[in-house]
């Protein structure tokens, strides 16, 4: 009974662990119209971690739409995290 115990407690370690292994440089994202061409979406950064599958992060800008969100900011929002990312996977 201790080993099912045992195994359960195990599996939920890894359930819960996040440590990011790898992280991409932020890199712009294009949506494709047909009628308009291509809009830009943002910044994504995509985070490997120990023991999940890879995640992408987007860091939205809307300077065609409503132009709350600037690219300068979303360039440095996507820049902080990646370097944030970046010091986590280096503390291995």
């Amino acid at each position: 009974m201790t080993s099912v115990l045992g195994r359960m407690l195990y599996r939920a370690r890894y359930l819960f662990d996040w440590t990011p292994v790898a992280v991409s440089a932020p890199t712009p994202k294009y949506y494709e119209y047909h009628d308009m061409g291509q809009l830009f979406l943002g910044y994504a950064v995509s985070v490997q971690y120990r023991h999940h599958r890879p995640r992408e992060y987007l860091f939205p800008c809307d300077e065609e739409k409503l132009g709350l969100v600037s690219r300068k900011y979303a360039m440095r929002r996507a820049r902080r995290f990646y370097q944030q990312m970046k010091t986590e996977a280096k503390g291995l």
